[in-house]
């Protein structure tokens, strides 16, 4: 199957879409042309992104996990031995999390469903303080369509 491309739209310049995209451009313009990426649909998405959206779910769920484990131990001291042991039956979550943050970074999205689930995983992670670098780069690739 071919690579799935946002779609290209001529628009008149009358047209309210025209008119929401650039309301205070000076001069008369025949058209204006706008990236109108076309909506792939759930199945179609989930056919061409697949891996790219599992890893997106896997890293929000083991964040969640990661959460969920910090919000409990927010009472607790690092005297406590409870909280090393807790810490260090969390790194697999932390593990999986990291793992599908890069994997996804080395996917490129195919549909705007894919997009917008990099784009959610790449705010999900600059929230984290880690690096975003790599993450960043790809969703600029799969936009700028340079996969």
């Amino acid at each position: 199957m071919g690579k799935h491309t946002p779609g290209l739209r001529l628009v008149e310049a009358s047209s309210p879409m025209a008119s929401s995209a650039a309301p205070s451009m000076p001069g008369t313009f025949a058209s204006l042309l706008l990236l109108a990426p076309v909506e792939a649909g759930a199945s179609k998405a989930a056919e061409l992104d697949a891996e790219l959206l599992a890893c997106c779910a896997t890293a929000c769920r083991a964040d969640q996990a990661a959460d969920a484990v910090m919000d409990r131990l927010d009472d607790a001291t690092l005297d406590d031995p409870d909280v090393l042991d807790v810490l260090g039956r969390m790194r697999p979550t932390l593990d999986a999390y990291f793992e599908a943050v890069n994997r996804a970074a080395e996917i490129p999205a195919r549909t705007p469903e894919g997009l917008r689930a990099k784009a959610a995983l790449l705010l999900l992670h600059l929230r984290s303080g880690e690096d975003a670098t790599m993450l960043a780069a790809s969703l600029a690739r799969d936009v700028a369509g340079r996969a």
